[in-house]
């Protein structure tokens, strides 16, 4: 088949895809997903090169980021291997990250469940929503769970494969982590001879007639990363790596192109856009798990509603009431309560009138919640009837070990090769990147030692307090997720 007979039959197919789904649903059923046909074709041809494939998802809210349908076209058609990658583990309690493991093998059985994390987060402290960490200097980044993918895929390759310089870059990116600041500079010019090799693919990738059937091809194994958009790929395939080689934003479809990565001389990874399959979804998960994006919303008050009836946000942002009277009972918030003394207490002005700007207040809330200093999580069937069971499974002594061991090793590194601090952003607005609001959602909160959990009737910091450090390896020593009530998951 040439490649404009494949060109076409695809677009055909695609056409015929579209309109069987408007046929059976009103459009007002569906969720936002991709229309783009060019989207979906390196999609496919990843697929196609790939001899296994990792569908990554946010632990948040897997179920949102897993297709049963590629499930069933990668392992039922293509009769390949599907790896499903629990990313961003950092963000949600042991016990659920247990219980969405369980849930997808026993649903999914031909699945093989890894969890990962490509930048632990030293606390679920509350009070951690106004910071930021930023680098200082160029190091390593160290992920949670190579060790876990690389079992899988040698449980998957049988041998085939011979995968040992993937083992022996775990083991060296493991020792040189664990190395003074100094000493790892010097281990990185070393290293620089054995970098990543690259490779863009642009239109030259469609040049495919018939897909390989040969596996292992060349004695090399191709891991084809595929996903929703915002659920870590590109952060991923930094973890793997050990450095930054792939961009990363928040804002969908970053990723334009697929890109292949020789991890090691066999092992090459391909990085495939973000792509949103169809469902039914409603908008408001769809906002809070960041399929929808976010300078697209109109109206962002029924996300920030839905948001603010599963997690206390007046206690985490530590909000007052605009309409709080000394004296009198609290009064009840709405959402536009809060968008509004969320606004007061960043100093979100309009232009003109100089109103609190309560839309740019709620954008800059719903923007939390989907970098995961609001923390909304999902959770499977039946967990909250089990929640002890999970709670003292095995495994979850396991991922709560791994999650501490690398806190500890985050907290050393912070210590030699990093400061963070907080920082007040002014109510002018001015952004130093291309989306409006992108780092307005951290400040000076002097506050800190306040634990969040108290009353959000408090006074707010002084909007233009210069900003101050943040003593280092500062950790919360209490329960983090004390907040999180027994249905607030």
């Amino acid at each position: 088949m040439s490649k404009e007979q494949l060109l076409v039959r695809e677009e055909k197919c695609f056409r015929d895809y579209l309109e069987g789904i408007y046929s059976t649903y009103q459009p007002s059923q569906l969720s936002y997903f991709e229309h783009n046909l060019e989207t979906w074709r390196q999609l496919w041809r990843v697929l196609e090169m790939s001899d296994i494939i990792l569908l990554i998802t946010d632990v948040r809210h897997p179920v949102i980021n897993f297709s049963p349908a590629l499930y069933d076209f990668v392992t039922k058609e293509m009769r390949k291997n599907l790896i499903l990658v629990l990313n961003k583990i950092d963000l949600a309690p042991p016990a659920l990250v247990v219980a969405w493991k369980h849930f997808f093998q026993t649903r999914f059985p031909q699945v093989h469940v890894v969890c990962f994390t490509s930048y632990p987060q030293q606390s679920q402290d509350p009070s951690t929503v106004f910071k930021k960490r930023r680098k200082r200097r160029k190091g390593r980044s160290t992920a949670m769970g190579p060790e876990q993918l690389l079992h899988a895929c040698e449980t998957i390759t049988a041998g085939k494969v011979d995968l040992s310089s993937w083992k022996e870059k775990i083991e060296r990116d493991a020792a040189s982590a664990h190395l003074p600041a100094e000493d790892s500079d010097e281990e990185e010019d070393d290293d620089e001879g054995a970098a990543v090799l690259v490779e863009h693919q642009t239109d030259v990738a469609m040049d495919v007639g018939v897909p390989s059937q040969e596996l292992y091809k060349d004695g090399v194994l191709t891991v084809g990363c595929v996903g929703f958009p915002n659920v870590g790929k590109s952060s991923l395939m930094n973890g793997l790596v050990g450095h930054k080689v792939v961009s990363v934003s928040r804002t969908p479809g970053h990723t334009k192109y697929f890109q292949t990565y020789f991890l090691t001389p066999t092992v090459r990874l391909c990085d495939c856009p973000g792509l949103i399959f169809p469902s039914l979804v409603h908008r408001e998960l769809q906002i809070l798990s960041g399929i929808y994006p976010i300078s697209q919303i109109q109206e962002p008050y029924n996300a920030v509603g839905y948001l603010a009836g599963r997690i206390p946000i007046q206690a985490l942002l530590k909000l007052r009431h605009p309409n709080a009277e000394e004296g009198k009972p609290e009064t009840r918030w709405c959402a536009w309560d809060i968008c509004e003394a969320w606004a007061e207490k960043r100093g979100y002005k309009t232009a003109k009138a100089a109103r609190n700007d309560v839309y740019r207040a709620a954008n800059s809330i719903l923007r939390l919640a989907v970098d995961g200093r609001l923390c909304l999580c999902l959770r499977p069937p039946g967990y909250s009837t089990q929640k002890a069971m999970w709670e003292h499974h095995p495994e979850t002594a396991e991922i709560a070990a791994l999650q501490e061991a690398h806190r500890k090793h985050s907290r050393r590194s912070s210590e030699e090769e990093e400061e963070e601090e907080e920082e007040e952003i002014s109510s002018s607005g001015e952004e130093e990147d291309e989306e409006k609001d992108r780092d307005a959602d951290e400040e000076e909160e002097e506050e800190e030692e306040e634990p969040a959990a108290s009353s959000g009737g408090g006074s707010s910091a002084p909007a233009q307090a210069p900003p101050r450090r943040v003593l280092k390896g500062k950790l919360s020593s209490r329960n983090l997720f004390a907040l999180l009530g027994e249905d607030e998951c």
